[in-house]
């Protein structure tokens, strides 16, 4: 049996048209255990556009990351229209409201059935009868499967019922809320709710059927929403006026906002419509509160993400909703409220409030009657809320996860937080800057760890954790430079004496480090990419070593051609590469390990390479193809003897190097990997424009690997790219009473967040 997913898809370059197919691209983590888990291959998906629908089956899911729809054929139909075709039975999915946040139908759906009756336009109707009468006189003209809801001799709602061609039917597993009610109850209950906005409000539509089926006998909607708010709506016609808390858990990563939309700042029409169509705005430009360094415009724009909660007050006069961010920032589009600076994200519901009025109790930044916009609420006052907001008025609870020490290592990497990723402790001499990165590094690499430990314990950790290379030191100063720092080109010393001096680029501090978190995050790629990739460079390297060996012999080691004839190894570089030569020429072509092993993984079977200059030049440019496709075709002719016991086996930073140049983009995004930690002590010594380069913009929380606005720039001797991984992070220090603090470059200065570090008369 198919499941049938349901989304809204308002990025329409997420469909090819072309290719007809949908790359639906989600990384929240409740979305797939609580809605992406439960699909399968040749499931149903229903994408929901602004006028048509995208309706394929699922043909490949990436977990935690992607999920691919093929065979797309579009419907054109309005989100209104959709809801009035039958066979998708709008009923069981009226919590998707105008917004279809992503879920599951509960239902099994005939997609054939669907498509066959959009494209012929057969919509159902939604009626309320005076009587039977009324009925049998209106039979005629009704359609199959047209709702009907009769009042009957008692003056009250009969429950739903479906028109056939026999007449009228069970509407099966669905039940209105009013049945049993009359029309002047229906008319009281709703006049004792609070509504969100005026348009929703029941109680003019309700006055409106009372008249109109006193006179003519029948009422039909004229949308599926306002039939359902009138009949279904369970926080008007509910039972009892007791309902049990809800509880929220949270993970770390996730953070709890207040946003006021105050009618001070947005009138009704604009905040009916944002409220019905579940959308949240606050202006680019709102202050900061005190003396935070941080303004509520930016903490709505860069600090809220996709998977935050927030509860919704309209200044004090009214608590809305508790809504969960469904989507990045975009300018507001009501009206010209976007080109004014707004701007919006949408949400889904978690819980609407039950309680009416205004909040009356102690004022805190976060609470109602505090004159903030888009403030979050600290973790350490969540039981507050919860006693002070969201149970009284919501009924409804936020609770933390407690801490595993098995996954904290990925709540810390995950952290979005600027000021977690870069930061500097700043004060005058003395003062504990660099004794205390020591604390911060080991909470990063290591948060299991219990910092309360005595001080030897704690430096005890902090030099194993730089031992094994989690956290680096170093010292800027004077001489450092951009060589030292990223790369640059370093004399090798000869292995004998009179042999002539080599040059050969070399890796700094910085990009040695990246290199070692990019590979951490190789390592928890869901694919074989990784394992493929060491297991090549151990036999490219064992293989290596052997002909190296035979060489040094003086024998000499020919290896066969794609044509039927053999070339020559002439020598192993000091770099580890091939350098082969014909039998009769003078001529060499290098034959790299990073490029073969590109090859190595595009090409699966080298008999089936049918033009050699072709197909390698498409994987890696245009070197010599007859060079690198004998050197691949002698590697893959070894025996393997050494162990691969994935438990016990060792990386050299050559097999790191080879893994991490083999991630995609892709491969970086929600990923989690152990975090790696650089120090750099007196930062503000060295200088930081020389030093750093193209690395000031790379550094930033939102240009790093894996992110939307993610940076790569090739750099300058390698000619390679490099990007900065999402797991590292850097702790500096910064000497106040130091002169040269004056020349601490501005770009640098707002990329870091700065912690001061006073004197302590103490």
């Amino acid at each position: 049996m198919a499941n049938t997913f349901l989304t809204r898809i308002s990025k329409l370059e997420q469909y090819n048209s072309i290719n007809k197919t949908v790359l639906w691209e989600d990384g929240i983590e409740s979305r797939w255990t609580n809605v992406y888990g439960q699909l399968q291959l040749n499931d149903n998906a229903i994408f929901i556009a602004a006028n048509k629908l995208l309706i394929g089956t699922v043909t490949q899911i990436n977990p935690r990351q992607s999920i691919l729809c093929s065979n797309i054929q579009e419907v054109f139909c309005s989100n209104d229209q959709f809801l009035q075709l039958h066979e998708i039975y709008p009923e069981q999915i009226s919590r998707v409201k105008a917004n279809f946040q992503p879920f599951i139908h509960p239902q099994q759906i005939d997609i054939s059935k669907l498509i066959s009756d959009a494209n012929a336009k057969r919509f159902v109707s939604y009626y309320i009868l005076a009587n039977t009468e009324k009925y049998e006189e209106l039979k005629p003209i009704l359609k199959p499967n047209d709702r009907i809801v009769l009042i009957n001799s008692n003056d009250t709602f009969d429950n739903i019922q479906l028109q056939s061609t026999t007449g009228l039917i069970p509407f099966q597993n669905v039940s209105i809320s009013v049945q049993g009610l009359s029309l002047q109850e229906v008319l009281e209950l709703n006049q004792a709710v609070k509504r969100k906005s005026k348009r929703s409000n029941n109680v003019t539509r309700v006055q409106e059927v009372i008249k109109t089926t006193s006179e003519n006998g029948v009422y039909k909607f004229k949308t599926f929403f306002s039939y359902y708010d009138f009949l279904y709506n369970k926080l008007v016609y509910k039972n009892s006026p007791t309902i049990s808390n809800s509880k929220i858990k949270l993970n770390t990563n996730e953070t709890v906002f207040k946003v006021s939309m105050s009618g001070k700042d947005i009138n009704e029409e604009a905040f009916n419509y944002l409220i019905e169509n579940n959308l949240v705005i606050v202006h680019r430009d709102t202050p900061a509160k005190g003396t935070s360094y941080q303004t509520q415009g930016d903490t709505f724009a860069n600090q809220m993400k996709i998977g935050d909660y927030f509860y919704l007050c309209r200044g004090n006069s009214n608590l809305e909703v508790i809504g969960r961010i469904t989507s990045n920032i975009e300018e507001c589009e009501f009206g010209d409220l976007g080109d004014d600076g707004w701007l919006q994200r949408s949400y889904e519901i978690v819980a609407e409030a039950e309680k009416e009025g205004s909040y009356q109790d102690e004022k805190k930044w976060w609470t109602p009657n505090d004159n903030s916009t888009c403030i979050v609420i600290p973790k350490n006052e969540i039981a507050n809320a919860n006693k002070k907001i969201f149970i009284p008025f919501f009924q409804t609870e936020f609770e933390y996860e407690k801490i595993n020490p098995e996954n904290i290592t990925e709540i810390i990497s995950n952290t979005n937080m600027a000021s977690t990723l870069n930061q500097i402790l700043f004060g005058p001499p003395g003062t504990g800057k660099t004794y205390n990165t020591i604390n911060k590094a080991i909470g990063i690499a290591n948060p299991s760890f219990d910092l309360s430990q005595s001080r030897s314990e704690i430096k005890k950790e902090f030099d194993r954790l730089m031992k094994e290379e989690q956290i680096v030191f170093t010292t800027f100063h004077q001489s450092m430079n951009y060589e030292d720092f990223i790369e640059g080109i370093k004399p090798i010393e000869p292995e004998k004496e009179g042999d002539p001096i080599s040059y050969q680029i070399e890796y700094g501090i910085f990009r040695n480090l990246c290199i070692e978190a990019s590979f951490a995050i190789a390592q928890l790629r869901e694919n074989k990419t990784t394992e493929e990739v060491l297991d090549f460079s151990i036999l490219y390297d064992t293989f290596a070593e052997s002909v190296e060996e035979k060489l040094l012999k003086g024998e000499q080691v020919e290896l066969d051609t794609k044509t039927g004839g053999t070339v020559l190894v002439d020598s192993i570089s000091q770099k580890g590469n091939f350098v082969i030569k014909h039998h009769d020429g003078t001529r060499t072509y290098t034959v790299s390990k990073a490029r073969l092993t590109k090859l190595q993984s595009a090409i699966k079977n080298l008999d089936d390479v049918s033009n050699i200059n072709d197909q390698f030049r498409e994987v890696i440019g245009g070197s010599n193809s007859s060079a690198y496709w004998s050197v691949l075709n002698a590697i893959r002719k070894e025996k393997r003897t050494q162990s691969t016991n994935k438990e016990t086996r060792t990386y050299t930073f050559s097999d790191k190097k080879e893994v991490v140049s083999s991630l995609t983009k892709s491969d970086y995004v929600n990923k989690n990997g152990k975090p790696f930690v650089l120090i750099i002590d007196e930062i503000n010594r060295g200088n930081v424009s020389q030093i750093f380069g193209e690395l000031i913009t790379l550094i930033e929380d939102d240009k790093r690997l894996g992110k939307d606005e993610a940076l790569e720039v090739t750099l300058p001797y390698s000619k390679e790219k490099f990007g900065v991984p999402p797991n590292l992070f850097i702790i500096g220090t910064m000497n106040t009473a130091d002169r040269s603090v004056e020349a601490l470059d501005t770009a640098l200065r707002r990329r870091f967040s700065f912690e001061e570090m006073p004197p302590n008369p103490n």
